[in-house]
């Protein structure tokens, strides 16, 4: 795979991630505790940690 097309992929798959961490249903799981608290934390840190 081409260095180009990593960062292809790994771009679509952020933005992907990036739309279920802001989804409402996705907050309303984690509030529910049906989404594995250590989890939800590791991907709004992904989705955030990018941002820096």
């Amino acid at each position: 795979m081409e260095p180009i097309e990593i960062l292809k992929q790994f771009n679509s798959c952020y933005i992907n991630i990036q739309t279920i961490a802001q989804n409402e249903n996705w907050l309303l799981l984690i509030a529910e505790k049906k989404i594995d608290p250590e989890a939800a934390t590791h991907l709004g840190d992904g989705v955030h940690g990018r941002n820096r």
